[in-house]
């Protein structure tokens, strides 16, 4: 998988935003100790006291004031004239009334005009006291600004992909289903092509996930710009783009597909670490003629891709039913025999990845990830065989498998801790999980090292299934921790309900951590929202000394990533890997 990089921009003017991978790289690391325009702003606040008999305003802290008001003496704003002139559009109406005294009291927000034509958002409130002569108005102005980045960055993010500043996926399939509606309205047919990047997994084994998001990027703004005005692009997953474009002729089609091709080929991406040369593969699918739904448009512009890999790079296929039917049918049988094969060879093995608390700590908790060989001996990737596996009901023994291989792991290894996986597949089927537990039992003595992990965007599909499964688990001894924690929406009432020990915070919030006023923002609240709950954390995809030292430096209890070691079949405290069988020959 991609390590994701954070690409929000603070503003766009383009309806086609695309983030540039060399701003992504720049930006100074912000130190936690920061204060005007930084994520302290939010604290930031000061009071006045204003008389109505001279129009004047006495500053209670001008230090503070100055910050604030972003001059370099508060003296320089005394009057309430002076202060309204800062304040950027029409003034707040109830505020008019309070300072008229035809009002006791009022609370509003508004823009500050700061230094060098900065806006800041502040709130103020305040209300009079006293009567007569010694009659005064008390307000306090208190900053906002962190809060409405962060709400902006929120209802970005809920239409934009962070990566790449693109539409996601949940935008283009609104896009799609508009399209597939209004075409048949239009009396004239639309196309769903669906890019692939080519063999994106060697560019992260050869030049490291960071390269592999500039590939991305680059890749998209590529292709964003060989579109044409009335074409939509977004991206649909890892190392996917869906592109609704407005003809669907075949000659249109054909010409677009090798236009999209020729502009990802024609030209090196140029990297830190060297050029790459990247290709695309695509897969189309006219509409509504071949495809009526967005779900059906997405599943055959996928079958239509699969066939134009199958051509070799650089390649496009459009769809027919003969793809589909052929694709799909080809692929579950071959991998079906693929993992049962591998099961019961007994291929199916360990990749340990160290989970530390401090940089220079010798690990003694390992997260376990599944890894299997193909007949060849060559590694067979996760993306390739998890979702057939889930989809075709194998998952179930790869979860069963996992879990036997870490307590067999665990009994030889007294002094580690393990986190294992399990798909929401198994949680939710009564025969599979219990049979689960069942094997945790048997081996309950080993419980209470064992933290078994669910991604938080399974968990809300099937809440009450999750609740029961934990309590079935945490009543042996083992720890239950939710993984990915922030790409989705848990509840509060459902953290509570399932009594978490450990959140493990969603990578993409943790790359680049340092340079990033808004990733830390949201790992402040998560780490917040832990604390509350009496939970520890994990930051996933730690991969420099800049991130992992602000990362412990805001609390984050334990760290995970390549910085502090790489998954291994066979690690040094486990030089022939996981044993297959449990050493003193029980079941």
């Amino acid at each position: 998988m991609v390590d994701s990089a954070k690409a929000f921009p603070e503003d766009f003017v383009s309806d086609k935003p695309i983030a540039d991978p060399q701003e992504r790289q720049s930006g100074d690391i912000v130190n936690v100790g920061q204060t005007q325009g930084s994520v302290a702003d939010g604290v930031l606040q000061t009071m006045f006291e204003y008389d109505p008999q001279s129009n004047s305003l006495l500053w209670s802290d001008s230090i503070s004031a100055a910050r604030l008001l972003g001059v370099v003496d508060a003296n320089s704003v005394d009057t309430i004239d002076q202060l309204n002139e800062k304040i950027v559009g029409e003034i707040n109406e109830a505020r008019k009334k309070v300072f008229l005294g035809e009002e006791q009291s009022y609370f509003c927000e508004y823009q500050l005009l700061r230094a060098g034509g900065e806006t800041h958002w502040v709130e103020e409130r305040g209300g009079w006291i006293g009567a007569g002569a010694s009659k005064r108005l008390i307000s306090v102005i208190r900053s906002i600004e962190a809060q409405k980045r962060f709400t902006k960055q929120l209802s970005w993010l809920a239409t934009n992909d962070e990566l790449t500043g693109l539409m996601n996926r949940a935008s283009l399939r609104k896009v799609l289903e508009e399209t597939i509606v209004n075409a048949p309205c239009d009396d004239a047919e639309a196309t769903y092509l669906l890019a692939g990047i080519d063999d994106l997994g060697a560019v992260n084994n050869d030049f490291g996930f960071a390269e592999a998001d500039n590939v991305i990027v680059e890749i998209a703004n590529r292709l964003a710009h060989a579109l044409g005005p009335d074409d939509q692009i977004g991206r649909v997953a890892g190392t996917k783009f869906g592109i609704v474009i407005s003809t669907g002729t075949e000659k249109d089609v054909r010409e677009t597909c090798v236009r999209l091709m020729n502009a990802v080929r024609e030209s090196v991406i140029d990297t830190r670490k060297g050029g790459i040369a990247a290709s695309i593969c695509l897969g189309a699918v006219s509409l509504p003629e071949h495809a009526d739904t967005v779900n059906l448009a997405m599943a055959r512009a996928e079958a239509a891709l699969d066939a134009a890999k199958r051509l070799g790079k650089s390649n496009w296929s459009s769809f027919s039913e003969k793809t589909d039917i052929v694709s799909m049918r080809r692929r579950n049988s071959h991998m079906s025999d693929v993992i049962l094969t591998a099961l019961n060879e007994r291929r199916v093995r360990l990749a340990f990845q160290p989970i530390v608390s401090d940089l220079d700590e010798t690990p003694k908790k390992f997260e376990c990830l599944i890894r299997m060989r193909g007949e060849d001996g060559l590694e067979i990737p996760a993306p390739e065989f998890i979702p057939t596996a889930e989809r075709l009901g194998l998952v179930h023994l790869l979860d069963r498998r996992v879990l036997e291989l870490a307590t067999n792991t665990l009994e030889i290894c007294p002094d580690i801790h393990l986190n294992v996986n399990i798909s929401m597949e198994t949680v939710k089927d009564f025969v599979w999980a219990e049979g689960y537990i069942s094997h945790l039992r048997a081996n309950e003595a080993l419980a209470d090292r064992i933290t078994v992990e669910l991604t938080e965007t399974q968990i809300i599909d099937a809440i009450d299934a999750t609740i029961e499964f934990v309590s079935e688990i945490k009543k042996l001894g083992c720890s239950f921790g939710i993984d990915d924690f922030g790409a989705g929406y848990t509840s509060f009432r459902n953290l509570k309900a399932m009594d978490i020990d450990i959140l493990k915070i969603d990578g993409s919030f943790v790359t680049g951590v340092a340079s990033s006023r808004e990733n830390q923002l949201f790992v402040r609240t998560l780490l917040d929202l832990a604390r509350n709950f009496g939970m520890k954390t994990v930051a996933e995809w730690v991969d420099n000394e800049a991130d992992a030292m602000l990362l412990k430096g805001l609390g984050v209890d334990f760290l995970q990533g390549f910085l502090l070691g790489k998954p291994e079949t066979n690690p040094n405290w486990l030089p022939e890997g996981a044993p297959n069988d449990p050493p003193n020959g029980r079941f």
